[in-house]
């Protein structure tokens, strides 16, 4: 489970986040202001920090530091994870101090939350060395290029059972509820049921060549969700 640390100094904006990406199975750690998000990242040292630049002054007092002082403090600190500054800042000058700082990505304000998962998703790829290709058994699954190969065939993934493929390979082992599938893939979407997920995974199912009745790769949690259940070989 990655750890995430979001520094927002707006109560809503925060809450909304922390509940958001809690859904998707990270362990997330909120602040509102740098003396907090510092004493955070000490206890727990996160996998990634999200940084809102224009944070108030906080009990820290006059002195009180934005998100450019937050990232700088944990270089220092030797964290070295990805950092993705928010805010509504979008002159250049701003985006060339925050990668000067050591930040991976920028993400304005307004932003979607969709958008900002899926940041924070490829911060953490590219951190862990962009992994995309995995190898189970006969089965090899390129997710870059949404193709799995077995048996002399490919296969072609859509977008949507590229993006359910790599959830569950990326949360191996774990129990995955419908709805937990549903928020991160769909995004909740009022247009989509159960139903879709079951359909989706069926897909994918068929073009690994897995049988629901004995599964390798895909085990099916009865009144639950799934689980991805192969091991690496």
């Amino acid at each position: 489970m990655a750890r995430i640390l979001f520094v927002e100094d707006e109560v809503e904006v925060l809450e909304t986040v922390k509940k958001f990406f809690s859904r998707q199975g990270f362990d997330v750690y909120g602040a509102r202001t740098s003396a907090d998000a510092l004493e955070i990242a000490e206890r727990f040292p996160p996998d990634v920090a999200v940084l809102d630049v224009m944070l108030q002054e906080g009990p820290e007092g006059p002195d009180g530091m934005d998100g450019f002082d937050i990232c700088k403090a944990l270089r220092a600190n030797k964290f070295r994870g990805p950092v993705i500054f928010v805010t509504a800042r979008t002159s250049e000058q701003d985006k060339l101090l925050g990668f000067e700082l050591g930040a991976d990505d920028y993400v304005t304000k307004p932003f979607s939350l969709k958008e900002l998962h899926a940041r924070v998703q490829a911060a953490l790829r590219r951190a862990g060395g962009a992994r995309s290709v995995y190898k189970f058994g006969p089965v090899e699954v390129d997710l870059d290029n949404y193709v799995i190969r077995h048996s002399g065939f490919e296969e072609r993934l859509s977008n949507r059972e590229q993006e359910l493929l790599r959830f569950l390979i990326e949360h191996s082992g774990q129990v995955l509820p419908r709805e937990l599938l549903l928020t991160s893939i769909w995004q909740y979407n009022p247009n989509v049921t159960t139903r879709t997920v079951d359909t989706h995974i069926l897909n994918v199912r068929k073009k690994l060549g897995d049988d629901a009745q004995n599964p390798r790769f895909i085990e099916t949690m009865h009144g639950v969700g799934y689980r991805f259940i192969a091991e690496e070989g």
